[in-house]
């Protein structure tokens, strides 16, 4: 090793006495390439990093500009730019010409900058011209298809099993604060246009979930309940299986519910059903029957159970009560479209929480905020459901033994809670113009998303 460094030492104190000149030309000439190549590097460095923070100041400046309702164009783009300075970092003597191209549902904001070069001089390089650009849209008019209205709630909305979810065309939104309100345990990634959740949510969606979202107001909060006929009679007060049979033949005022009844009337399969008000619920089991349009008033609970058929076109059922749910088993064939017009337009079916005694005296309560009752659909390919199934009260389960897609060109839920699990195949679309009904409702909040 001694030996070693001594002829080190010898070869070092050579090269430092040598005056020929030959080892400082190797020297510059080795030197020039290592500095040009170090310089080179720390240009590009310097680029990537007034790139990346121009990216991210035109973002923000687009998505922040374009939620305010109140700001006219003009403010609009003010507010963009302000927006980008605060957010761009860049060196004093740094310029960047900005455009900003504003309006009530668009932003669009591109920048050019002149970024000095470090060693680029050395070979004419004296600047590299940086350009992006960034669009923000607003999300207003983004229909919600799921949402749920439970405030504080873990797990108000979950994708368990092999459920698949597909609402390409509108939105899921969660109004629980709860830092799990939503959970995804499925195999396959729930898809929708926009997922929101005004807590948090853990699992994989595609897109990823925008938290800390507003929450969005129940759209039908303060619907006024319509008018009923003013007698149940024994075809509303039915249990309808595949055989005939007659009725009781007692007709009773909604007033007379806190009366004691007792008994079912069966109605001949094939039979059509009149809107009023059904006393003690109304089950289908294993029968044909057409509904003609209005609004059917159920107390006690609807169901429609296996191999049933059920047709109706422009029906809303009314579910009224304090514990009124709505079970759809698996294997029945049910065809249902809202009422296009009327105070139940776009409704399939409205929950709606009453408490009897007060109803007889004509109180009708505040709606709760709490679940009083769990609802069931089995959506096993039979089934189709044209407008809303609104349940504030309720949590809805939608399950299916099978994964038979089921559809409708516009469709949407709303429940104090939701869960899609089993083997489920649902696919959810908002095409109001398809199916001749008004535009669904609710509408994202004044939101944004990038679009460029």
């Amino acid at each position: 090793m001694m030996g070693v460094m001594r002829s080190l030492k010898t070869h070092f104190d050579r090269y430092c006495f040598n005056q020929s000149g030959q080892f400082a030309v190797w020297t510059s000439l080795l030197g020039l390439p290592l500095i040009a190549g170090v310089g080179l590097a720390l240009d590009m460095e310097n680029r990537n990093r007034h790139n990346k923070s121009l990216e991210a100041a035109l973002d923000a400046a687009a998505l922040a500009a374009v939620i305010p309702d109140m700001l006219s164009n003009a403010e609009r783009a003010s507010y963009a730019r302000e927006v980008f300075h605060k957010n761009f970092q860049s060196d004093e003597d740094e310029v960047v010409a900005l455009k900003v191209a504003a309006s009530r549902e668009t932003v669009e904001i591109s920048a050019t900058l002149e970024v000095p070069s470090l060693v680029g001089g050395l070979v004419g390089v004296h600047k590299t011209h940086l350009h992006d650009r960034s669009k923000a849209v607003l999300t207003r008019s983004d229909t919600i298809c799921v949402m749920t209205l439970d405030k504080e709630n873990a797990y108000s909305l979950r994708f368990e099993d092999n459920a698949v979810f597909d609402a390409s065309t509108c939105s899921v939104q969660v109004n629980s604060i709860h830092p799990q309100a939503m959970i995804s345990a499925t195999l396959t990634p729930p898809r929708a246009r926009n997922f929101c959740s005004v807590g948090g949510a853990i699992g994989n969606y595609y897109p990823r979930v925008k938290a800390n979202c507003s929450p969005v107001e129940d759209p039908y909060k303060d619907l006024v309940i319509p008018p009923a006929a003013s007698s149940c009679d024994q075809n509303r007060q039915v249990i309808i299986k595949n055989k005939n049979g007659k009725g009781a033949g007692r007709a009773f005022l909604e007033s007379q519910l806190s009366t004691n009844i007792e008994g079912e009337s069966l109605i001949p399969d094939h039979a059509t059903l009149m809107p009023g008000i059904y006393c003690r619920g109304l089950e289908i089991s294993g029968a044909n029957v057409t509904l003609s349009p209005g609004v059917y008033h159920i107390w006690g609970g609807l169901t429609f159970t296996q191999n049933a058929g059920v047709y109706g076109n422009g029906v809303t059922f009314l579910l009224k009560g304090e514990d009124t749910p709505l079970m759809i088993e698996e294997g029945a064939q049910v065809w249902l479209k809202a009422p296009s017009s009327g105070l139940t337009a776009g409704l399939v079916f409205w929950q709606r929480y009453l408490e009897l005694q007060d109803y007889i005296n004509g109180i009708v309560p505040a709606v709760p905020e709490t679940q009083t009752s769990v609802s069931e659909i089995n959506s096993g390919g039979g089934l189709t459901i044209i407008g809303t199934a609104y349940l504030p009260n309720h949590k809805l389960l939608v399950t299916s033994d099978n994964s038979v897609s089921s559809q409708s060109p516009a469709t949407s839920f709303i429940a104090h809670q939701i869960e899609f699990s089993g083997r489920t195949h649902m696919q959810v679309s908002v095409d109001h113009v398809a199916a001749g009904l008004p535009p669904l409702k609710p509408y994202t909040d004044d939101g944004a998303r990038l679009v460029e």
